[in-house]
């Protein structure tokens, strides 16, 4: 048993000489030129079917990471958005504050006070709106509501601590004494469920032209002479009828109002009629 160990151990040094001997003289580079030449085809069909798999894992990594970026490019953009807004808004309000400044310089005898809408009356019956101040800021009924440039929206018909009512110039119950700029001629400019405007009791004899500027009479007592409420649109007259047939466009965008000024020193007064 001892010999036969023995044997097997010089026959596995020996091999092993000659394999290191060999290598070093490049013997058996035929060899593996065979080799490598049986196998190259394998080699190169297990290269290209691995491929599409390390192309999908090295795609998902890169999708994930443009995933990320687009996430963040995403917020960044919702970011500024948000900071243009801001500023576009910013800018609009600065704008109306200029104007409703101008109206208090153009007239100076007279003291007003600024507030903003936030409410509309849901109903398609009123053309109301509410105002973010109330009593507690000195608003009383009956005060007069210009907008930024002066031109009339209506009367404040009622009152709260902290908000107001204003009835608007369109509104079915609204009259306003007014009267024709460029002719004199005087009536009353009535609102409507269509949300027009008419002159009511205008005579026929009266000349009224398309174009011609409408401004509160100050008759009545329930506003102040000389505020703007519109233009003529169209006026018609027939024979069988006593008074003309006059609509106004109103010159404030009341459907847009955001801010308006109440005249506060004014004081409307009920006159009675005898």
């Amino acid at each position: 048993m001892a010999s036969r160990t023995a044997v097997w151990t010089a026959v596995i040094f020996t091999l092993g000489v000659f394999l290191v001997f060999v290598s070093r003289t490049s013997a058996l580079s035929p060899l593996e030129n065979v080799v490598l030449a049986i196998t190259s085809p394998a080699q190169g069909a297990l290269t290209r079917a691995a491929e599409p798999a390390a192309d999908f894992f090295s795609s998902l990594g890169e999708g994930n990471q443009l995933k990320e970026e687009n996430q963040l490019l995403r917020a960044e953009n919702d970011r500024l958005s948000t900071e243009v807004a801001r500023l576009r808004e910013n800018e609009i309000r600065l704008q109306e504050l200029r104007q409703l400044l101008q109206v208090k310089e153009s007239r100076p005898d007279q003291e007003f006070l600024a507030a903003n809408i936030f409410a509309r009356d849901p109903s398609n019956l009123k053309e109301m709106v509410a105002l973010d101040r109330g009593k507690r800021d000195g608003i009383r009924e009956g005060m007069v509501v210009v907008t930024e440039g002066g031109s009339l929206v209506g009367r404040v018909t009622n009152v709260l601590d902290d908000y107001a009512w204003v009835t608007l110039i369109t509104d079915p119950n609204s009259a306003v004494s007014a009267m024709v700029q460029e002719s004199r001629s005087q009536g009353v400019v009535a609102g409507s469920y269509s949300r027009r405007l008419t002159i009511d009791f205008l005579r026929q004899g009266a000349v009224v032209s398309v174009g011609d500027v409408v401004v509160t009479s100050g008759v009545g007592g329930s506003f102040p002479p000389g505020l703007l409420i519109g233009r003529v649109v169209a006026a018609a007259s027939t024979r069988q009828e006593i008074f003309k047939d006059v609509s106004v466009e109103p010159m404030a965008s009341l459907s847009r109002l955001e801010t308006v000024l109440v005249l506060t020193s004014f004081t409307p007064q009920e006159v009675n009629v005898p």
